[in-house]
């Protein structure tokens, strides 16, 4: 028989704020990145620097999302081990 699993209150609602948060984040994250980096190269051209920006800030999105993630799962994992088994 599996046993239910308890969730705790307020993980979704935190999931969500972390989400959005880490997608922001990312977006912003990729959109400096790309910006360093033409710049460093000399890149001057305003319509490559905004196709590269678009594909660094796509490129970066699944990385906060991994980030948050992999944060839910450490955190649900030392929260299951804290509590007592049946």
């Amino acid at each position: 028989m599996t046993g239910r699993r308890r969730i705790r209150p307020g993980s979704r609602l935190l999931l969500g704020i972390a989400l959005v948060f880490g997608t922001l984040g990312a977006v912003c994250a990729g959109a400096l990145l790309a910006d360093f980096a033409l710049d460093l190269l000399g890149i001057v051209s305003p319509p490559v620097r905004l196709g590269v920006k678009v594909i660094a800030m796509a490129a970066a999105l699944p990385a906060g999302f991994y980030l948050v993630e992999r944060a839910f799962l450490a955190r649900s994992s030392a929260t299951s081990r804290k509590t007592p088994g049946p």
